[in-house]
């Protein structure tokens, strides 16, 4: 589809539903919900005005993490703390990666390193793709995307490593939004980049060793640097070593040349505990996506979505 191609066909979706009776209220903020006897009965907007309801889907999709959490502890639902991930957005030469997007477009590697046995996965490939800035309350994140009617001359995929906290810090938002206000911080209000090469050799990248890099950045607002004082010692050990793995499956994936930009992060909040048909601890409320921590990438938050409307159906018949 590419993301060119992607304002239109959501903006069929938005046609479609419309036309089967379906409201949208955009840029309105959902500050509350409201239950009663342990009982959904809708929402409360910003500004007041209460909706009500008989079901109500939360799906507030990755920006709502910090919102979730929220919610969750004044209404006591259920939930758990789910994982979060934090790494980079590497890029490479599309010639690097081609081998295997070829097959697969969007290729998923899971690997387990030798310093920490943590569980480091490739995700979101973009082929010929563009790295991107992923802006946030409070900081700056990065991402990528591909489009249809253009090309690069590069690849990148995000690459990133999994972390669960145990007591007494167990919040995993919390944690990773610190990682992303520092990284943001270090970067100076843009995401780091830095080649893997200086990272080898504990030197930060500069802009001169960047213009004279083999790959060139897609990305231009950034801030060459150091990713080792941005992200925490463990991740970056991870990052190498699993780089160093992969570079097995995909020869000059880890050259001095591959770039990194950090921070990537992809906060799933916290896991909301639902049945089979999404529903939660509170009667009448359901929950889908990755903002309630149900799935991590788009097609099976998608799928949540879906289960979710099939278990309304189920009550409201």
């Amino acid at each position: 589809m590419g993301s060119d191609n992607a304002p239109r066909v959501i903006g069929n979706f938005e046609k479609d539903l419309k036309e089967r009776g379906i409201e949208f209220l955009l840029d309105t903020k959902v500050s509350d919900l409201i239950i009663e006897k342990n009982t959904s009965r809708g929402v409360v907007l910003q500004d007041g005005t209460e909706i009500r309801s008989r079901f109500t889907i939360i799906a507030p999709g990755r920006v709502g993490a910090k919102w979730i959490d929220e919610i969750i502890q004044k209404h006591k639902i259920g939930a758990k703390y789910a994982p979060i991930d934090v790494g980079v957005r590497v890029e490479v030469p599309a010639i690097v990666m081609d081998p295997i997007t070829k097959i697969n477009r969007d290729p998923k590697f899971h690997i387990q390193t030798k310093t920490y046995d943590d569980f480091v996965r490739t995700f979101c490939t973009n082929e010929h793709g563009f790295v991107v800035k992923e802006e946030y309350e409070d900081f700056i994140a990065t991402n990528g995307h591909s489009m249809t009617n253009m090309e690069s001359e590069n690849t990148n995929f995000a690459f990133i490593v999994r972390v669960e906290l145990t007591e007494p810090i167990e919040n995993t938002v919390r944690y990773g939004r610190s990682i992303a206000k520092l990284a943001t911080t270090i970067g100076g209000g843009k995401p780091v980049l830095q080649r893997l090469g200086d990272l080898r050799r504990g030197r930060r990248s500069t802009e001169k060793r960047i213009k004279k890099n083999v790959v060139v950045n897609t990305l231009k607002d950034v801030t060459p640097g150091d990713i080792s004082m941005a992200l925490p010692h463990r991740i970056v050990t991870d990052i190498r070593e699993g780089l160093e793995v992969l570079n097995e499956i995909i020869p000059g994936v880890a050259s001095d040349s591959t770039l990194l930009y950090a921070p990537e992060v992809k906060f799933y909040s916290m896991q909301v505990l639902v049945d089979r048909n999404m529903e939660s601890s509170v009667r009448n409320l359901f929950a889908a996506g990755d903002g309630a921590g149900l799935s991590r990438d788009i097609v099976n938050a998608a799928a949540t979505g879906v289960i979710a409307g099939r278990g309304i159906l189920k009550k409201s018949g």
